[in-house]
């Protein structure tokens, strides 16, 4: 679906969503994987494949807004349940009512607000690094390889504290990290973004990974 000036407030020509927000700051998410030396693809391809590692992306975005790039959402395709927003300054177009498109970042997020209070950005590259100084919460896992690629992620700027880490063996292990900003308003308990992955996490993958991690792990 193109997005035109009228999209996001005429009924029925929007992805469908129970949301009716007006005045709320729109939280912002990165969610991301990357190798050991930085890289997050290769082109449109992912230089490697870590069983489970999936399943932590498809746990957290279940029932949410993603915001992706055009290159990215062609390679993803779209999932269930969950609803997009494309930047594209291709004038590109979707006949799926879960996706719209933009022309621009700016306008995405404008248009966003006035219907949801939060999203997941998911590639590629240039969104990262056009939207990681806007972002509140980071979540990263570190696949334990080094690969070639020519996409990384872009460096976590220093007012992210690391509040959240777990280890999970794999085909290839990996590290998922949360990374939380630091602000004057942020919540004295750190680990509370926690205990939302968790809570989706669980839903996902407790059947297939006897994985438990502790809230120990919290700092």
């Amino acid at each position: 679906m193109l997005w035109s000036s009228n999209d996001v407030t005429q009924q029925g020509s929007r992805p469908k969503t129970k949301l009716a927000i007006t005045g709320v700051e729109l939280k912002i998410s990165l969610i991301s994987a990357t190798s050991e030396n930085g890289v997050i693809g290769n082109g449109p391809d992912i230089p490697w494949s870590a069983k489970g590692e999936q399943l932590l992306f498809k746990a957290l975005t279940y029932n949410q807004w993603l915001l992706v790039g055009r290159k990215t959402f062609d390679s993803m395709g779209v999932l269930p349940n969950r609803k997009y927003a494309v930047v594209s300054r291709k004038g590109i177009s979707s006949s799926n009512e879960n996706v719209l498109v933009f022309p621009s970042i700016e306008i995405a997020l404008q248009e966003l607000s006035k219907i949801t209070d939060h999203l997941y950005v998911s590639g590629g590259g240039q969104i990262y690094n056009s939207l990681i100084e806007k972002a509140d919460i980071i979540h990263l896992s570190t696949v334990h390889v080094e690969v070639e690629g020519d996409i990384n992620f872009p460096k976590i700027p220093e007012n992210f504290n690391l509040v959240f880490e777990q280890f999970f063996l794999s085909n290839i292990n990996y590290t998922y990290h949360l990374e939380k900003r630091l602000t004057s308003r942020s919540s004295t308990s750190r680990c509370a973004p926690w205990t939302v992955f968790k809570s989706r996490f669980y839903g996902f993958a407790a059947q297939k990974y006897s994985i438990k991690p502790q809230l120990k792990n919290c700092r």
